[in-house]
């Protein structure tokens, strides 16, 4: 096929036979090139190939093919197609619309598509404000609940299988355990993580696959009674793809009676909470058990919430007192 060559809104010539799934590949191949060079890691490119799939799901949505077909209100559309079909929160839907943006610019700036007015967007709901962040969390009661929920039950009242039970049981398992570590999905399933003895305590240790950094966490008396239950060994801990886990977390919830949409990101965020507010652990500390960077992305997993200052912050009586 003979390329058709225009000229963009900058007098460029540019190639117009791309399209828009053409594109994404080679944006993916490009990726794919970034993770060999170890610029990026490889759970990097799967989360960019998962905002792809449902990019490329709304362009055969509305049926668009080209780049140049794309409306002005792109961007926003996008971001409502993402949250009115269920598909995301908004926190998602914008990460999956800045990818696109990110992928827009770079096919402009390769020459692989004119320069198009969706560009100029501003990616829906972004500000640089804490409120829009989703730092959803299991409450300790909740986690506790969850923790202690016998899925045979539902057996002997004709509700689930005995063999539903145990996967049930085996992914509650697992989703708990990571409250209790903090540990990403991609991390716990990597089982590049060890346990270490310290005196009367078990310690988690590894070296987050993203950031490189190490972490460590002492592990509380239900994480150890998980590991217990499977033989005391790391290994032999429930593993499953990110995406059948959180399937099966939607039905665990909804069984236990958890109201929030629990995914194994709440895991993580769950812990930065009871780090945080429970156990009145410093940021740096908190950032150091995730394997953060810096205490910057912090905000993303959790924040300081009203019961941390109502044991921090003393009555005006007990401050005059003490003076």
């Amino acid at each position: 096929m003979t390329p058709i060559i225009v000229k963009d809104h900058y007098n460029c010539r540019v190639k117009l036979n791309y399209s828009l799934k053409e594109i994404n590949s080679k944006f993916e191949t490009l990726r794919a090139q970034m993770v060999e060079q170890t610029v990026i890691t490889q759970s990097t490119l799967d989360i960019n190939e998962n905002y792809a799939r449902h990019i490329l799901d709304y362009f055969n949505e509305i049926h668009v093919t080209k780049p140049y077909e794309l409306p002005n209100s792109y961007l926003n559309d996008l971001y409502q197609f993402m949250i009115a079909t269920g598909r995301s929160g908004a926190r998602f839907a914008r990460k999956v619309c800045a990818y696109s943006k990110q992928v827009l610019k770079w096919a402009v700036k390769e020459g692989l598509s004119p320069r198009i007015d969706a560009m100029n967007q501003v990616v829906p709901g972004a500000t640089d404000s804490e409120d829009y962040l989703d730092t959803t969390y299991l409450s300790i009661f909740q986690l506790d609940k969850l923790w202690k929920f016998d899925f045979d039950a539902l057996v002997k009242n004709d509700q689930i299988s005995k063999q539903s039970a145990d996967v049930l049981s085996s992914e509650r398992d697992a989703f708990v355990f990571n409250c209790f570590s903090g540990m990403h999905h991609c991390d716990y399933t990597k089982k590049e993580f060890r346990i270490e003895p310290y005196k009367d305590a078990l310690f988690l240790k590894g070296k987050r696959n993203k950031t490189k950094k190490p972490f460590a966490v002492k592990l509380l008396e239900p994480a150890v009674h998980i590991l217990n239950k499977y033989g005391g060994e790391m290994n032999r801990l429930p593993v499953k793809s990110n995406k059948s886990r959180n399937a099966t977390l939607k039905h665990i919830a909804l069984y236990v009676g958890i109201p929030q949409l629990v995914t194994t990101k709440v895991a993580r965020k769950t812990f930065c909470d009871i780090a945080i507010n429970e156990m009145m652990m410093s940021t740096d500390d908190v950032a150091a058990c995730l394997g953060l960077t810096s205490t910057k992305y912090l905000k993303n997993y959790g924040r300081i919430r009203e019961k941390r200052l109502m044991k921090v912050m003393k009555s005006w009586h007990k401050l005059n007192k003490a003076s």
